[in-house]
């Protein structure tokens, strides 16, 4: 069987979707109704680098780890 691009990596690869489109969703509704968005803007792209790790990055690490001592 043939695996695609996307059947290979689509346990990380949506999840990265996700934090991108809720990431930029934050950062339209800010810029749109905040007075001085300038601050919240950065502070939420500035975000974007912690929410990878933390939705991303530690899951497949915990994930790789649980398979390696399992041995699957």
């Amino acid at each position: 069987m043939k695996l695609t691009a996307f059947q290979t990596h689509k346990s990380w690869l949506i999840r990265a979707v996700l934090v991108l489109a809720v990431t930029g969703l934050a950062e339209v509704a800010v810029v749109w109704y905040v007075r001085r968005p300038i601050l919240w803007a950065t502070l939420i792209a500035g975000s974007l680098t912690l929410s990878m790790l933390v939705f991303l990055a530690f899951p497949i690490l915990r994930e790789e780890s649980r398979k390696s001592a399992t041995g699957i």
